[in-house]
């Protein structure tokens, strides 16, 4: 017989369910159906969305959020503009590193809360996070076959993030990482790189990756997915951090634009690299 409890449970996975089916559909729609200046202008408005709740976790002033989220804007257009063609790896691959120290921070934190970090090291990191995203978005986007580029990894990370979901309610016992993210759990996790694991063997058949070594993208995918992780993780920092469950409450069943969107924002950069790694564009 089932009580309130599974009710209730049943009843939150459905809208869960419901509002990721809505973004999917929206999220096909801006990446394959838009313009290339609409889709850049529509991705730089849910970046300075993401960026009014990341500055909104940091515990600093409302006229320091706008000019943090300001000086985010002003980052993404300077590296849009600016960036030479010859240095866009290199950023990624900054990115790439910098994220690989919040990963080492995260592990050895795991199970022991670390010390609060200051406000100005939280601002600071979504003024340097979140215009990387964004770029590494708009520069896959507007590739030849960009769009069903940008599709797969966007694909990997969800893949990755709901197969853990619902790995880790069926089988989840041992905890990941108990003082960030409790509900989160080692048997999801491998759920979600066993999801990934299938993914990449689908895409491996796909005439998009027929020059590509099967074995590579199936370890480029696995560090994606494993970074989108990271990602998750230090969103869920940030709101421990900030004493809050959501970082918003404006996407149904999941909360803020941040926490659904948190693995992308540490999974985009690195997909790049892979893309270029594997010559599916040329980058100087």
């Amino acid at each position: 017989m089932m009580t309130s409890t599974d009710n209730k449970a049943m009843s939150g996975t459905g809208v869960r369910v419901l509002t990721a089916l809505a973004l999917g559909v929206l999220g096909l729609f801006v990446i394959f159906a838009l313009p290339e200046y609409a889709f850049v202008g529509f991705t730089a408005l849910l970046s300075l969305g993401l960026g009014y709740e990341w500055f909104r976790l940091c515990a600093i002033g409302l006229i320091w959020r706008w000019i943090a989220l300001i000086a985010a804007a002003f980052l993404g257009a300077g590296l849009f503009l600016f960036l030479p063609a010859n240095l866009v790896s290199g950023l990624f691959a900054l990115a790439v590193l910098g994220w690989a120290g919040l990963i080492l921070g995260l592990w050895f934190h795991r199970r022991v809360a670390a010390p609060t970090r200051s406000s100005n090291v939280r601002t600071l990191l979504g003024i340097l996070i979140l215009p990387v995203f964004w770029l590494a978005v708009v520069m896959i986007h507007r590739e030849e076959q960009g769009p069903w580029l940008l599709l797969f990894g966007i694909l990997i990370v969800a893949v990755a993030d709901s197969l853990a979901y619902f790995a880790g309610r069926a089988w989840g016992k041992n905890k990941l990482a108990p003082a960030l993210s409790p509900g989160k759990s080692i048997e999801g996790m491998i759920g979600g790189l066993v999801g990934v694991g299938l993914l990449a063997a689908i895409g491996a058949a796909l005439p998009l990756f027929q020059a590509v070594p099967s074995w590579q993208l199936a370890v480029w995918s696995m560090l994606v997915a494993i970074y989108s992780v990271a990602g998750d993780l230090e969103e869920s920092r940030l709101k421990r951090e900030a004493g809050v469950k959501d970082s918003g409450r404006i996407l149904p069943g999941h909360g803020g634009l941040l926490d659904r969107l948190d693995g992308q924002l540490a999974a985009m950069p690195i997909w790049f690299l892979a893309l270029a790694q594997m010559h599916l564009f040329v980058v100087a």
